[in-house]
């Protein structure tokens, strides 16, 4: 190897190990986040966005949605635009676009509207647009007849499309009731939706949490992130609306989905100041049937009758112990978990093309799962995901949360040659164990990793449950909706 090569390799792991420390200076000293009740966005916050969505009706994808908003001198623009499938009575297939546009003041009052909509043969279209006098004169398309209204504005009015910003300017507290006039560009009428901040939910981003706002709008519900951003919205019908990167929701092909939003989320008894510091926890698991679930039991983990004990393993040992890549093993149990499957793609030639360069880097399994928790860690962005997708998936779009950094993961250690499992069960973070999922590596024993949250080993709050492929494991979610924990012991 050249000097300029072993270098410039040498200047990569101190590059590593420097954002190693970032990370840690991050969590402990910037990153709080609060779970607040109330909830106030500003003006910038909503100054140039844009969302994709899925849509879906009887768990099955029938078309994708896009919006905007655009904050523009003293106005905001916004946009909706939007494909669906659908069959009519007599069974024939049909696809309907629309395309919706309007200007507002500062307040979300409205100035312009338009809106098109093309179904089959039918069209509509609207313009309206909102004089000095509260006077909203709308020009009326359909087919080959067009028309003129006239509609008298009372007060304050808004669009579906602006309803949620005006809600967050005004801030958002559980149970609180808003009645909003909603002007709906189809029928031209006017109709008091009355608004419910039905509850909040705190929702687990990588080492982070955010409050998610669940509304009741009329008959429909939104779940909307405290940065403003939709995540669901059900209308009256049963069609979801599922955020989604722009790819995802224009496709045609339907992935399972696993919907974060509805995993129940068990407050802990006790607050952990800094668990990523604990060698040792000690609870006591109840509302579980214990018996059903071996992996509690081995490893790390000691399982005695309901009380779980977890020893976080010691760095030293496991550098004595790791071996050169590949694994040389003859444990047909161990190597079973250098296979691909349906979601990892561990056969893939960009996964290995990628692997090759980690472990000519690394060489050995500690540092192969050390380089690799803080790498994509660092590489994805960090936000939760409702598809459960693959781990080319992953590398073609890097976002996600604790299933979209495993699946990567395992991918290149399988490929690398590391046996690796996927597993699931709970983790702590800010006061609550949510459901979680990581990878375990073979280092002489199964250790786990948590690429999502930058930990390896990962902290001794990692609560292991099951194991399988991912859609195995968002399978065994529902379990945690009656455990209860107990925190007896951490040190």
């Amino acid at each position: 190897m050249s000097k300029k090569v072993s270098l410039f390799i040498r200047l990569g792991i101190i590059g590593v190990w420097i954002c190693l420390v970032f990370i840690l200076v991050y969590r402990y000293y910037i990153s709080g986040v609060k779970f607040s009740p109330l909830q106030k966005l500003s003006e910038e916050q909503f100054k140039k966005s844009e969302e994709w969505f899925g849509v879906y009706s009887q768990d099955r994808k029938i078309g994708y949605m896009k919006t905007s908003s655009e904050k523009i001198g003293d106005e905001y623009r916004f946009t909706q635009s939007g494909k669906t499938d659908f069959n009519t009575d007599e069974g024939k297939r049909i696809t309907g676009s629309s395309q919706f546009k309007c200007l507002t003041d500062l307040e979300y009052r409205i100035k312009t509207f338009e809106f098109e909509r093309r179904s089959g043969e039918e069209y509509f279209k609207s313009y309206g647009e909102l004089d000095e006098d509260n006077l909203l004169l709308v020009f009326l398309e359909t087919g080959e007849k067009k028309s003129t209204r006239t509609l008298e504005i009372q007060g304050q009015l808004y669009l579906p499309v602006t309803v949620k910003h005006m809600l967050f300017a005004q801030g958002l507290e559980k149970g609180k009731l808003f009645k909003v006039p909603v002007l709906d560009v189809f029928s031209l009428e006017v109709e008091d939706e009355i608004v419910e901040v039905r509850d909040l939910i705190p929702i687990k981003t990588g080492i982070n949490v955010s409050t998610t706002y669940v509304l009741k709008i009329g008959e429909s519900y939104s779940w909307i992130s405290d940065g403003g951003i939709v995540l669901k919205e059900k209308d009256p019908s049963g069609r979801l609306y599922l955020s989604e990167s722009e790819n995802s929701a224009k496709s045609k092909e339907y992935n399972r989905i696993f919907d974060f939003l509805s995993i129940p989320v068990i407050k802990a008894d006790k607050q952990l100041s800094y668990p990523d510091d604990l060698s040792y926890l000690k609870i006591r698991l109840s509302g579980l049937k214990v018996s059903e679930y071996p992996l509690l039991n081995g490893g790390r983990q000691v399982l005695k009758g309901d009380f779980l004990e977890i020893n976080r393993e010691k760095v030293e040992s496991l550098k004595e112990l790791t071996y050169k890549l590949p694994y040389k093993g003859k444990d047909k149990d161990i190597n079973f978990f250098l296979k691909p499957t349906p979601f990892v793609h561990s056969d893939h030639h960009t996964i290995i093309y990628n692997a090759d360069k980690f472990v000519a880097l690394e060489k050995n399994a500690f540092r192969l799962a050390r380089f690799l928790t803080a790498n994509l860690y660092l590489t994805i962005t960090k936000r939760p995901m409702f598809q459960i997708g693959t781990a080319m998936d992953v590398f073609n779009y890097p976002a996600g949360e604790g299933k979209e950094s495993t699946v990567l993961f395992t991918a290149f250690t399988r490929a690398g040659g590391l046996p690796t499992r996927m597993v699931g069960g709970l983790v702590y973070i800010k006061g609550h164990f949510y459901f979680h999922i990581w990878p375990e590596v073979w280092i002489d024993q199964w250790v786990p990793a948590d690429p999502s949250m930058g930990q390896f080993p990962a902290n001794v709050t990692h609560i292991r449950l099951v194991e399988g492929d991912l859609d195995e494991l968002v399978s065994h979610a529902e379990i945690i909706r009656d455990v209860k924990i107990d925190i007896m012991e951490a040190l």
